[in-house]
């Protein structure tokens, strides 16, 4: 095939997708049908509620959600002070645990589950404007310490999360 055929076969192609509704995701922005509006609203996380027994947990979780929200452009993030919207995370329920060890007693796999809910109120009247219902994620790792296990089925579940989040329908 000739290099002007394949040019002329990628621009059919991604006229089709485009009919099909895909679209460059870097080129629209991507708070657009956010249950919190535009990513012009302020945002802050009031309490994390967790069920585990780390205790590094909260404080990663507050910061993958605070990273993810700046990376998704949903709001404009503060620490403190007043803010438009405030985020109650929940988890009600995670569990991690260690299947099969080798004859050193190194850890083979890891298997990681974590339910997660959010919580945004309005942050001047305290009103619930929406919730995220429970999200669980479950994964098995092999070969992984424990805490990356945690942190990765925290990041995933956290991203399915905030997916809703922007999946919300009004």
């Amino acid at each position: 095939m000739s290099m002007r055929a394949r040019a002329g076969l990628l621009v059919v192609l991604c006229l089709l997708m485009g009919a099909c509704g895909y679209r460059w995701q870097g080129f629209d922005d991507p708070a657009v049908g956010s249950v919190i509006g535009d990513g012009s609203k302020t945002l802050k996380i009031d309490r994390v509620e967790q069920s585990s027994m780390f205790p590094w947990v909260p404080y990663y979780l507050r910061s993958l959600i605070r990273d993810e929200v700046n990376l998704r452009k949903l709001a404009r993030w503060v620490d403190s002070g007043d803010a438009d919207y405030t985020m109650t995370v929940r988890m009600p329920s995670f569990q991690i645990r260690s299947y099969a060890s080798d004859a050193e007693d190194v850890t083979l796999l890891n298997a990681a589950t974590v339910r997660l809910e959010i919580v945004i109120a309005d942050g001047t009247t305290g009103d619930v404007v929406w919730r995220s219902g429970v999200v669980a994620y479950s994964e098995n790792y092999e070969n992984t310490r424990e805490s990356v296990a945690i942190r990765e089925v925290l990041a995933q579940a956290v991203y399915r999360v905030l997916d809703r989040m922007q999946q919300q329908d009004f």
